[in-house]
C-alpha cells in the first residue's frame, strides 16, 4: 500500500536502518535477506532522494536528513503498536502477543518468574522475551523497542516511573552453621567479617547498602564481588562471609537453602522497584493484565526500613 507514493510496507525497514545502521543487523532481525534489506535501502534512497546511509570504514553513518526522520519514524511505529493492542472485545485467552522485558535477576526471583509462569496458563498464547538491564536498556525503552523495564531506584532511567511496583529492604545473609551467632549482627561485627559484595548492570551498580555505608563513613573487606545474587548460596554455604542483600531475596533464599537471614546494622530507606514503559503502551491489554498479576504476586506487608 503506498500513501503519497511512499510504500508504507518499507516503514518497518526504515526503521530498523534508522536504529542499527548496519544492513546484516537489519536482516536478521527482520528474518530477511541482505540482498533483499539491501533492496529496500535503494527504493528508500530513490523515494527520499538522499543516501541515509553512508559508509565510513567498515560502518555505515546517518546523514543529516536521516537523523530528522528518527523520531517521527519511531512516533509512527510507537502509534501502530499500540494501534495493534487495541480490541473491542479487550483480550481473551487465545490473544497472541510477545512481551519483551528488560529485568533484572532480582525482579525474576522476587515475582516475576512466577507471574511468568502463571500467565502462561491464563494466556498460554502469550510469549516473552526477557533480557537484562544494560547501558543500552534506556534507548530501547525511549524507542518503543521494548514493553516494560523494571528497575530499582537506584538505576536511572531518565524519566520518571510510571509505577512503583513495590518496596524492599535490606538483610545481611551468612552460613547458618558458620556464620554470626544469634539473630542479629552489630555493626562491629559486620565491619569485621569479610563480605560478597553484588554489583549490578555491567558491574557498575551496586545496592543501596553501599550508600548507606558510605554515608557513616565505613568501607567493608570486599573478599569477593559477583553480578547477580544467584550464586550466593553456593559462595555463602559453609564460610564465615557476609552478604547484603534485599530482604524478598533472603527470604526466598533462606527457604530452600542452609542459610540465615540477620537485620542489616544500620539505618537505611526501603528499596523502591519501579515499572517504566513507553506512552505507546498505556492501554495495552496485555500488558495491563500482566502487571496486575506480577503486581499481586508481590503485593505483601511492606518491609520496614529501619529510621
Amino acid at each position: 500500500m503506498r500513501l503519497n507514493g511512499f510504500d508504507l510496507n518499507q516503514l518497518i525497514c526504515l526503521e530498523a536502518l534508522l536504529r542499527d545502521q548496519n544492513v546484516s543487523r537489519v536482516a536478521d532481525r527482520l528474518c530477511l535477506s541482505q540482498s533483499a534489506v539491501s533492496w529496500n535501502l535503494a527504493q528508500l534512497r530513490e523515494y527520499f532522494d538522499d543516501p541515509l546511509l553512508v559508509r565510513s570504514g567498515r560502518n555505515f553513518v546517518l546523514t543529516p536528513f536521516a537523523k530528522t526522520l528518527i523520531n517521527p519514524v519511531t512516533e509512527i511505529i510507537g502509534q501502530a503498536h499500540a494501534l495493534t493492542a487495541k480490541s473491542p472485545q479487550g483480550i481473551s485467552e487465545t490473544t497472541e502477543r510477545k512481551l519483551k522485558i528488560v529485568t533484572s535477576h532480582y525482579a525474576a526471583t522476587v515475582g516475576l518468574a512466577e507471574a511468568v509462569r502463571q500467565f502462561g496458563e491464563i494466556m498460554p498464547n502469550v510469549s516473552f522475551e526477557l533480557f537484562p538491564i544494560t547501558s543500552n536498556s534506556n534507548r530501547l525503552l525511549a524507542l518503543g523497542e521494548i514493553d516494560l523495564l523494571l528497575a530499582g531506584h537506584a538505576y536511572n532511567v531518565g524519566v520518571p516511573p510510571n509505577e512503583t511496583l513495590f518496596e524492599d529492604g535490606i538483610a545481611c545473609l551468612a552460613c547458618a552453621e558458620n556464620g554470626p551467632a544469634g539473630d542479629t549482627i552489630t555493626r562491629e561485627e559486620y565491619l569485621s567479617r569479610k563480605h560478597i559484595v553484588i554489583r549490578y548492570f555491567e558491574s557498575s551498580l551496586a545496592l543501596d547498602d553501599e550508600d548507606v555505608l558510605r554515608r557513616e563513613g565505613f568501607m567493608r573487606d570486599r573478599h569477593v564481588t559477583i553480578w547477580s545474587h544467584s550464586v550466593l548460596p553456593q559462595l555463602l554455604i559453609g564460610t564465615q562471609l557476609i552478604a547484603t542483600i534485599s530482604e524478598r531475596v533472603a527470604d526466598t533464599m533462606t527457604k530452600t537453602e542452609p542459610l540465615k537471614k540477620l537485620p542489616f546494622p544500620f539505618d537505611y530507606e526501603n528499596h523502591k522497584y519501579n515499572a517504566y514503559w513507553h506512552k505507546s503502551r498505556n492501554g495495552d491489554v496485555v500488558l495491563t493484565r500482566f502487571l496486575d498479576l506480577f503486581r499481586e504476586i508481590c503485593a505483601r506487608p511492606a518491609i520496614k526500613g529501619r529510621a
